[in-house]
């Protein structure tokens, strides 16, 4: 036995299994201990595999949520260009005037304060951007701005879709992944079990709507990701 697995094997017989498991407490560790068949090591060793697989995950989401933004962002300010905007589209206000656009309106309003330097009367454009949460780019994806937003601009952000010339499918493709991916990215975010997610979707829908983009884009995620290793470590 090499000394790095000496190592870990004199750690795991340290490990007070009862005393972990009383920290986590019985509600948190509950779908662990099912998935396990009540063997409460497993069910640790399962916790502990969720906690590296989640980590594998974000790191993927982290650089999908930039490249996705960015992406939006410039197809928007393409549209703002061509149509002689002298303000960002984020503040073009007859395009979030709709009543069930009041949470977008409220995301900006948010996001333009937050983006805007102390002393300073205008707004960053690029802090802006990077205020807005990925719960803002999966609204932007609904229905409601099908027309307003997508079928003029950000259809085109996507022309590796499959559907490219059909800006309604590639706004209906890509709402599906991102809210699967945003509800996974919540689950990770507040430490949740993910275990029992067909994770192997999650991570090949992310990879295409990555592609999707920009395979190039797509390429350098699914080389610097570590998910598929740790997805097939799972004890």
């Amino acid at each position: 036995m090499d000394s790095r697995a000496h190592q870990s094997a004199a750690q795991a017989a340290i490990i007070d299994h009862d005393v972990i498991a009383a920290r986590l407490t019985d509600d948190r560790l509950a779908s662990y201990v099912s998935a396990v068949g009540g063997d409460l090591e497993a069910a640790i060793r399962l916790y502990d595999w969720n906690v590296a697989v989640s980590s594998a995950m974000y790191a993927d989401l982290a650089r999908l949520e930039v490249v996705f933004r960015n992406a939006v962002d410039r197809a928007l300010g393409a549209l703002g260009s061509a149509r002689g905007w002298y303000q960002p589209w984020y503040q073009q206000k007859h395009l979030f005037k709709n009543q069930k656009a009041k949470k977008a309106r409220e995301s900006i309003a948010s996001a333009v304060d937050r983006g805007t330097p102390k002393g300073k009367s205008e707004p960053v454009h690029g802090k802006v951007i990077a205020e807005f949460t990925f719960g803002f780019w999966r609204y932007l994806c609904r229905p409601i701005f099908a027309t307003s937003l997508w079928v003029p601009a950000v259809a085109a952000a996507f022309p590796e879709h499959p559907d490219a010339p059909d800006p309604h499918r590639v706004r209906a493709g890509v709402e599906d992944r991102v809210q699967r991916l945003h509800f996974l990215r919540n689950r990770i975010a507040h430490h949740e079990p993910i275990h029992q997610r067909d994770l192997t979707c999650d991570r090949e829908q992310l990879l295409e709507l990555v592609h999707w983009i920009c395979p190039p884009c797509g390429a350098w995620v699914e080389v610097n990701s570590s998910s598929g290793g740790a997805l097939a470590a799972r004890p």
